[in-house]
């Protein structure tokens, strides 16, 4: 059933390629349902946001977008991203939030040729997988690595790991493990914690009685961050001097609901809304006066945001007329002026290049920020280059 849907994905875009198109249709797919929703409305933000600002044209192309959910798992993805190639004419793809989601993609985009550029999904390999791939979000590998090596300079001398039981979470475990350990610094245990877990008590328990200096975590965006940030603090882990470092878990869309438990986590990341540039400033000036005074920009808006930039420079470069590997020459090493600082996409790897900031959760007026003390420029992904082709 696939090799056929292939047969016609094919079939289908050799008409539009003929000439310079009027019209661009772009997909992006991002879940608009269910748990993860929030991943949806900020993109969405980000696209229309940049796509305001540049009248919704690249050149003499108008760009039209065509939403896509990501929710209902791999089989379902796949099969949006076909309907979105074949049935709705979508000519550059983007959005994607999961790993397993891009995964299954890849064949699709390969034989369609379809130029595909990720806002989130983090797992290192994944730009291998297909060279219709570029990616303008992170990897786990380069939060970790950050991480490890910030901790390991700065009087950090054993840490227990504690991730998430699946494929980003496994590259963290494993970026950390390597660097910290490279660096004279000693893993004191453990734990790769099953993704749908809501009570984290007995694994607090754990790496309480391993009674490490520190504790580096990766979990998912969302409730599972901010149920582990409550929990360490409840089992008088920081009471007791435990340091607690991580990626994204401190994402300024929980800070709320994470509450004070937030307060003094350290964490390796690629953007805050509270990064001192004049690009993030003019950003966040244009987000709030078109989504509300209250609006926050985070990670996934302004991935969403640069991605559709991406895009756009494509659309103008090739004046409307998609072919996909001349857009990936585009896009193999495009750079930008982001908010979260200069960004390029590596023209070997088509993966991001950017700043890593060191931030710290601090009382920001009435609420709390990531507060970037100390950063990595430039920063390619590190398990590819630990791993070459």
């Amino acid at each position: 059933m696939l090799r056929r849907w292939f047969v016609v994905v094919a079939s289908a875009l050799v008409l539009p390629l003929a000439s310079a198109q009027d019209v661009v249709k772009v997909g992006i797919v991002a879940p608009f349902s269910g748990p993860n929703a929030v991943y949806g409305e900020q993109f969405k933000r980000g696209v229309e946001l940049y796509l305001d600002e540049i009248g919704q044209k690249a050149g003499n192309s108008r760009i039209e977008v065509i939403y896509r959910d990501e929710s209902g798992g791999p089989e379902r993805v796949r099969q949006v991203t076909q309907e979105l190639i074949v049935r709705d004419g979508a000519q550059i793809l983007g959005g994607y939030v999961f790993t397993p989601s891009v995964l299954a993609i890849a064949p699709v985009i390969t034989q369609s040729k379809t130029p595909t550029v990720i806002f989130n999904a983090a797992t290192g390999m994944i730009t291998r997988r297909s060279p219709y791939f570029a990616r303008v979000s992170h990897t786990q590998w380069s939060g970790a690595t950050t991480m490890a090596e910030w901790a390991a300079k700065n009087g950090v001398k054993e840490a227990y790991v504690a991730v998430s039981d699946y494929a980003p979470g496994h590259d963290a475990r494993d970026g950390f493990k390597t660097v910290f350990s490279k660096l004279g610094g000693k893993i004191v245990g453990e734990v790769n914690i099953p993704l749908a877990t809501t009570d984290f008590g007995p694994f607090m328990q754990r790496i309480r009685d391993a009674k490490p200096a520190a504790v580096y975590v990766f979990m998912p965006v969302g409730p599972t961050s901010v149920s582990f940030v409550k929990t360490f603090v409840s089992y008088g882990m920081a009471k007791d001097g435990v340091k607690l470092m991580g990626t994204g878990e401190t994402d300024e869309l929980d800070l709320a609901a994470i509450g004070e438990s937030a307060l003094g986590m350290i964490t390796s990341y690629h953007y805050s809304p509270h990064l001192d540039n004049a690009e993030n400033k003019r950003y966040l000036e244009a987000f709030r006066k078109k989504y509300g005074p209250t609006a926050m920009a985070n990670f996934a808006s302004t991935a969403a945001y640069d991605g559709m930039h991406a895009i756009a420079d494509v659309v103008q470069r090739l004046a409307g007329k998609i072919d996909g590997d001349k857009a990936m020459d585009v896009l193999k090493g495009w750079k930008a002026a982001s908010p979260r600082g200069p960004i390029q996409i590596d023209p070997v790897e088509r993966d991001i290049i950017q700043t890593q900031y060191i931030r710290r959760v601090q009382k920001v007026g009435d609420g709390m920020g990531n507060i970037a003390f100390d950063k990595f420029d430039a920063v390619k992904d590190p398990w590819k280059v630990l791993n070459p082709p």
